[in-house]
């Protein structure tokens, strides 16, 4: 059984991300398909004709010998549907980006009091924190990420005496750590959110690099799966266009065939980086989550009181 609450060292903050996708990953994710797959569903879709609408109207002005003029008209006349298309996608997008963060937090605080839930429950939980995520992130843009983009300036500004490159490599993980935190006990608990902010300060001070370095892991390890796997696609592309291409000045309906397979793979690209990087974020999630009670194990004891409440259970 997985322990939510415990105190864990780099090892094991590291080590049980993947306990926790061993023994859950498939409720957990069966469930994150239902609650946000159909959004990201539409998205894709919405994306595809957005790409294939472009592309037709990019491969006529080319087939018609005036690339710059044909590809401006085109532009004028589809700028409305363009313009609708990438609003859905957008409003899309802020959906699935509040429901994804959203969802991992939800789900450990489940875990954190029950051992059973079903989808139901998790829903209704995601639907009525909608506003608190909305709220979370508006007042983010106010307060926490400029006060991190400041940081981020000073170290850049500092890379020509070579002390900003580290500094860049650890302030990367502690902002993000910062604010999962944050985001983690603004939504999981009743405190307010610069409470929370000051909160999940005082948790990384507490254990400040055994928090960086598991979570400067885990994005190493999700930017390598997202970049490797991504690149597949795109490196078959490049290949297809250099290895069929014709004479460059003759492009023609016959001859804009490598291109046709080289848009193809540049759309699988980015239906697999965006799709990728929706799952493989949760690899963060939940690794900010397991600190998170980790350090609340170590804060508030909660241990004791756990095992007390599982007397019962395991008597039955």
């Amino acid at each position: 059984m997985f322990q939510l609450y415990k105190k864990r060292n780099f090892n094991e903050l590291v080590g049980d991300t993947f306990s926790f996708f061993k023994l859950y990953g498939r409720h957990y994710f069966r469930n994150y398909l239902i609650v946000n797959g159909g959004f990201v569903l539409i998205l894709l879709v919405l994306v595809f004709f957005l790409f294939k609408v472009f592309y037709e109207g990019t491969l006529s002005g080319l087939s018609n010998g005036g690339p710059g003029n044909q590809f401006d008209s085109f532009i004028a006349e589809n700028f409305s549907l363009f313009l609708g298309f990438g609003g859905l996608s957008a409003l899309l997008l802020l959906i699935i980006s509040l429901i994804s963060y959203l969802y991992p937090v939800v789900y450990l605080d489940l875990l954190s009091r029950k051992k059973d839930f079903d989808t139901a429950e998790i829903t209704q939980v995601v639907k009525s924190k909608i506003g608190k995520v909305l709220l979370f992130f508006i007042l983010s843009m106010f307060t926490a990420i400029p006060l991190i983009v400041l940081a981020f300036m000073l170290s850049f500004a500092l890379v020509f005496i070579l002390i900003g490159i580290p500094m860049i490599l650890i302030l990367i993980p502690a902002a993000g750590s910062w604010l999962s935190l944050s985001f983690y006990n603004y939504i999981s608990t009743d405190d307010d959110y610069f409470v929370s902010l000051s909160k999940a300060f005082q948790m990384m001070k507490s254990k400040f690099w055994p928090i960086i370095g598991s979570t400067f892991v885990m994005y190493l390890i999700v930017q390598a799966i997202v970049g490797t796997i991504s690149m597949i696609p795109y490196i078959i592309g490049v290949a297809s266009v250099f290895t069929t291409l014709e004479d460059p000045g003759t492009i023609n309906s016959e001859s804009s065939s490598p291109f046709s397979f080289f848009i193809i793979m540049m759309l699988l690209t980015f239906v697999l980086s965006v799709i990728l990087n929706f799952f493989m974020q949760n690899l963060l999630l939940i690794n900010n989550g397991v600190i998170y009670y980790s350090i609340r194990e170590e804060l508030e004891n909660n241990t004791p009181k756990s095992d007390i409440d599982l007397i019962g259970t395991q008597s039955e």
